[in-house]
């Protein structure tokens, strides 16, 4: 029956994705390019063909999803390469109506990819190299904690803005020049700061008390038959890490990833001025600091990602927590 489920929501996600897509080529041939309706008509498309991809996350096998991805943005950066470089030196880009709908297409599948790559390899993460859930260590005997290397990534995030500001004001002899290396800047903006926050608010109690990096004692309480599972090695002073938090916050977190991501992209394009009354600049800036909301909610509510993805792997962790509760 859930099988069903899933595939009943991926089809109707997928048949309004198809038809908003539709709508707007149609509305496209009909609107000028400024206009309300077509601006409209974009903001709907949008929204539901990343609706549409990212639910492929909870339906698909992860594992499979994760190489379908690796295959498309391989496919997608190509195109971009060329693209960026026949323009910046060659001065080579054709104009013309197909060419600006396939280009609208790559940008549409870009950017909606970036989202989406941030949250396969959050639950990735999470899965595999988690500071929680394997012996993550640094200097020997030394732990590094997730949020000190959250805080990090803030750090980061915060020079290369810096940076974005000072290229906006290149002269435009250059800006062709380094128009490239803006995309790139704002990109990795945007995952240092979706990802730094995660890590902060993933581990939060542990920033509270100030722990950054502690030198922890090898511990002889697991067999050696224990070690296969990092999940088995939980102990009490790691339960509340594995609490719920009251509120939902992952489905949220996704829906403003998707409204950031496209916030910084697309500007005015896809927040028309007339509608909230901001520059692109300022939606720009309205894009990064929902980026940083998103990643922390998700980063709050991480457990629960989880379980919808790796159900499986959520009753092992269920199953320690439950015996340590009773130990306690």
């Amino acid at each position: 029956m859930l099988k069903y489920k899933k595939l009943f929501v991926l089809l109707t996600l997928f048949t309004f994705s198809y038809i908003a897509i539709i709508f707007y080529i149609h509305a496209k041939q009909i609107y000028p390019s400024e206009s309300l309706e077509l601006a409209v008509s974009r903001i709907i498309m949008i929204l539901f063909f990343n609706l549409f991809l990212y639910s492929l996350i909870f339906i698909i096998d992860i594992t499979y999803y994760r190489r379908l991805f690796l295959i498309i943005l391989i496919i997608i950066t190509a195109i971009w390469l060329i693209e960026l470089i026949t323009w910046a030196y060659f001065d080579l880009t054709p104009i013309s109506l197909q060419y600006g709908t396939f280009w609208e297409v790559i940008l549409l599948l870009s950017f909606s990819l970036i989202g989406q790559g941030l949250i396969i390899y959050i639950i990735y993460y999470i899965r595999k190299t988690s500071a929680k859930l394997s012996e993550a260590k640094v200097f020997g005997r030394y732990h590094i904690h997730e949020g000190f290397i959250g805080i990090l990534f803030i750090v980061i995030a915060l020079f290369l803005f810096i940076l974005r500001s000072s290229l906006l004001f290149l002269n435009d002899i250059y800006w062709k020049r380094y128009y490239f290396i803006l995309w790139l800047v704002q990109i990795f903006l945007f995952i240092f700061l979706y990802l730094g926050s995660f890590l902060f608010f993933r581990d939060w109690h542990d920033v509270l008390k100030f722990k950054f990096i502690e030198k922890r004692k090898a511990s002889n309480e697991f067999s050696q038959t224990d070690k296969h599972s990092a999940f088995i090695r939980i102990t009490q002073k790691d339960l509340h890490f594995y609490e719920f938090p009251k509120l939902i916050y992952y489905p949220f977190g996704i829906l403003l990833t998707i409204f950031a991501l496209n916030a910084l992209v697309y500007g005015t394009y896809f927040l028309p001025t007339e509608i909230i009354y901001l520059e692109t600049e300022s939606i720009i800036r309205l894009g990064y600091l929902i980026c940083f909301i998103a990643g922390g909610m998700i980063g709050r509510d991480w457990l629960r990602l989880f379980r919808k993805v790796y159900p499986n792997l959520y009753e092992e962790i269920k199953k320690r927590i439950n015996k340590l509760k009773k130990e306690n």
